[in-house]
């Protein structure tokens, strides 16, 4: 039975009075336009640190695909 909880490692964004997860991709952009922001949330795999490097190669893949990735390709320690 779902009790409705929120995990702390969802990202969540308020539009139109209604609130939604933040994709992962969704993350990846906020974090290339805004200095400082390193860290996206991961729906599976929690709080991930992102090489600031590697978010253009990121944004190339599909949400499909970036939620299937290892920890180690967010932060480039392949």
């Amino acid at each position: 039975m779902k009790t409705g909880k929120i995990l702390d490692n969802v990202g969540f964004s308020k539009m139109d009075g209604t609130i939604r997860r933040l994709t992962i991709r969704e993350q990846l952009i906020r974090n290339k336009q805004f200095v400082g922001i390193n860290d996206i949330k991961h729906p599976m795999l929690g709080v991930i640190s992102v090489d600031r490097s590697r978010i253009d190669e990121l944004l190339k893949y599909e949400e499909g695909h970036l939620i299937r990735f290892k920890k180690s390709m967010f932060d480039g320690n392949l």
